[in-house]
């Protein structure tokens, strides 16, 4: 194999783990995929920089916890290496789905899925109809896009806990500022009709990593004011395109509503048949 090659096995790998550390821990797992940079193409291995695997799963409830009405999980495991495996009750992923929350939706566009072969099926039948479920409410995701952006312009400058070190160094957070001109250039192919699987891939990943590691176009140091500068640029164009773009009303369209809705009924009622055919 080449170092591509290479490198696309090591994440494959890094994704199962993730998958079977979720089981040993006890969760019922539906499927796990990869979310972030390696979706994109902007992931980054040097010296200074060094991009982790995380993931987001989809796991079942007991029946037990159903019938009692137990709070559906929604946490975030963290692996001895520092990644995380965020985990989602379906009940609790698919309203993400609904929302058209973005970084949900990425999943169904992920470049790695371990799937449990008890849902494989399912599974098969969303991704197949992914472009359905995703466009079911283009001006709710129009809306998502641009709240994405707002909230990595909110977090250039902000010293969160898992970014001080880069605020106290540079003044900004690169990967901030990286984001929001990637989702400048989605939501730019997103209205001209691309399918999103075409959306999601970086179109500028050279500029993009330079970004993200503060650094401009060519290479060299970028300031925190430019940074600043260039982040409002971005995300007031994903305004403009937004305002642009809705429609007066939303439209749903049911057919992806219904898609969504019967692969979640027959996971869950998979699921606790099987649990009740054990119990017997």
């Amino acid at each position: 194999m080449n170092q591509v090659e290479d490198r696309r096995a090591a994440i494959s790998a890094r994704v199962k783990e993730h998958y079977n550390y979720l089981v040993a821990a006890g969760y019922d797992v539906v499927f796990t995929a990869l979310q972030g940079s390696q979706n994109y193409g902007l992931d980054i291995y040097t010296e200074e920089y060094q991009s982790d695997v995380d993931t987001k799963s989809i796991v079942l409830p007991s029946l037990e916890d159903f019938i009692n009405n137990k709070s559906p999980i929604s946490t975030v495991e963290v692996m001895d290496n520092n990644e995380h495996a965020e985990v989602k009750d379906i009940r609790v992923m698919f309203d993400m789905f609904k929302k058209m929350n973005l970084s949900y939706i990425e999943l169904l566009y992920s470049k790695v899925w371990i799937v449990n072969p008890k849902y494989e099926d399912l599974i098969a039948e969303m991704f197949k109809n992914r472009e359905l479920i995703a466009n079911y409410n283009r001006n709710q995701f129009l809306r998502c896009i641009a709240g994405m952006a707002y909230e990595k312009r909110k977090a250039l400058c902000h010293p969160y806990p898992g970014i001080i070190d880069k605020i106290e160094k540079y003044g900004y957070d690169g990967k901030q500022l990286s984001h929001c001109a990637r989702l400048s250039d989605f939501i730019d192919l997103y209205v001209k009709g691309n399918p999103l699987e075409v959306c999601y891939e970086a179109i500028r990943p050279s500029y993009l990593i330079n970004l993200k590691q503060e650094k401009d176009e060519n290479g060299n140091p970028l300031s925190v004011e430019d940074a600043i500068a260039l982040c409002d640029f971005y995300c007031n164009h994903v305004k403009e395109v937004k305002d642009e773009n809705l429609d007066p009303e939303d439209k749903i369209d049911e057919q992806g509503l219904r898609t969504l809705n019967k692969i979640r009924y027959e996971i869950l009622k998979r699921k606790l048949k099987e649990e009740l055919d054990n119990g017997r």
